[in-house]
């Protein structure tokens, strides 16, 4: 019975309606999440006003990019494999599990010392001064808690138990709340606590998420020579894409930070922080969608999954259009009018959101098809064009430089998924039909 599953998981019968429902559990998760988090991040972005939360946002952009050294493309390296472990019904999806969580913690580790040793260069970088270097000393542990985190989480979306992973993120953001409600009752919401809460919250949501991962990926064993070899060779190229990922999702916060006074990062914040919130139907169209590309077999398999994911994509695109018109209404309620901007940037942050929305599901048929190469590509080439203009547009402009910036490494991005996607699935569909329709995965 379960072969018979696990044939027609290949086939793709099955693809459609389970990533239906994993997009739904993930959904109802991020509703409430984001309830959740709309009331927190009003009350802290209140509580701080804009020049705190620009430095709380400069601080947390610089951790994030050094984040790259503990993910080192390791998480789609140890989806992908364990999905297609779990496709074959191969028993090395516990070993391959087990080698990616010592892997993970020892790369978490060394991203927290080296956050730790760099922090002085870091702090002078931004906004300087000694309370600065302890600041990033004290989140660069949750560079730690994170990659803990991540590795149940990687688990979890291999085997696309969404309700766990709706039940982890729902625990977090409950948890998130509780916290700045007591620290807010005790007047004690300042950058220290905050901060603070980057790395408890997530190692306690680690803690948390262990009884829902098979005690099989727990076990304490060396790791598998073979397999970490796999790994470097499947990751140093989605490595490159992902810190050419997190320099463009940052750098425009990080560039505000060292060239405009710290209150108009705090005001791009409060309007990323919104735009943020589609997050409620995005992340869970990503965390559905990846492994099910994964276990796509064949390029009219492929071509279906792309027009199940632009059909869903757009309608989601349609039901935020409004958000054009609501977005400073929005903050202005939410953060209060200090963080409302005089120029139109965050519509222009929603343009930007929305392609993406509808590109990067799209982009997911490139690991099936074993083109991490040119996963690495697009997001590379986008990171060298955003850091040409940003550098030129960022310090004249400020906020709607920084917008204009991330619509057209948005657009530029997009162009080249469309364009290796009809190359590597449309334009080859003549050369794949004769090697009969198959596409093998690494």
């Amino acid at each position: 019975m379960e072969e018979d599953w696990i044939r027609r998981m290949t086939t793709g019968a099955l693809s459609r309606p389970r990533t239906v429902a994993g997009v739904a559990y993930l959904l109802l998760a991020n509703l409430f999440r984001t309830g959740l988090g709309v009331i927190t991040s009003a009350v802290i972005f209140r509580v701080l006003g804009p020049d705190d939360a620009g430095r709380m946002a400069a601080i947390l952009g610089a951790i994030g990019l050094l984040s790259v050294i503990g993910e080192f493309g390791m998480r789609n390296a140890a989806i992908h494999f364990i999905a297609q472990d779990l496709r074959t019904g191969s028993p090395e999806a516990y070993t391959t599990g087990r080698t990616f969580l010592l892997s993970k913690t020892f790369l978490s580790t060394v991203a927290t010392g080296v956050t730790v040793s760099a922090a002085g260069l870091i702090a002078s970088s931004l906004t300087g001064g000694a309370q600065t270097e302890s600041l990033i000393r004290l989140a660069a542990f949750s560079l730690l808690a994170d990659g803990l985190l991540g590795y149940s989480l990687v688990i979890l979306e291999a085997h696309r138990n969404f309700a766990a992973i709706s039940l982890l993120n729902g625990f977090q953001s409950a948890a998130r709340f509780a916290l700045v409600l007591v620290l807010f009752v005790a007047s004690q919401v300042n950058l220290v606590s905050l901060l603070l809460l980057e790395s408890v919250v997530p190692l306690a949501a680690f803690v948390y998420s262990l009884r829902m991962v098979p005690a099989g990926y727990l076990a304490l064993r060396r790791p598998d020579p073979h397999l970490l070899g796999q790994f470097f060779r499947f990751s140093k190229w989605i490595a490159v894409a992902a810190l050419s990922s997190l320099l463009i999702v940052r750098l425009d916060v990080i560039l505000l930070s060292i060239s405009q006074p710290p209150a108009v990062a705090g005001v791009y914040a409060a309007a990323l922080a919104v735009v943020n919130k589609i997050d409620l139907v995005k992340v869970p169209i990503m965390t559905a969608s990846f492994p099910d590309a994964c276990r796509r077999v064949g390029r009219t398999d492929l071509k279906a999954y792309v027009r199940q994911s632009l059909g869903l994509t757009v309608a989601v695109s349609l039901a935020c259009l409004p958000l054009f018109l609501l977005g400073n209404p929005i903050i202005g309620l939410l953060y209060g009018q200090a963080y409302v901007s005089p120029v139109p940037a965050f519509g222009v942050l929603i343009a930007a959101y929305l392609i993406g929305l509808n590109v990067e599901p799209v982009a997911f048929v490139l690991f099936p098809l074993n083109k991490p190469i040119w996963v690495a590509g697009k997001e590379f080439i986008p990171l060298v064009l955003f850091l040409a203009t940003g550098a030129l547009l960022i310090p004249k402009f400020g906020l709607m430089g920084a917008a204009w910036c991330v619509l057209l490494r948005r657009v530029i991005e997009a162009a080249l998924t469309l364009v290796l996607v009809w190359r590597h699935v449309w334009r080859a569909e003549t050369r794949a039909a004769r090697d009969k329709g198959a596409v093998t995965c690494i």
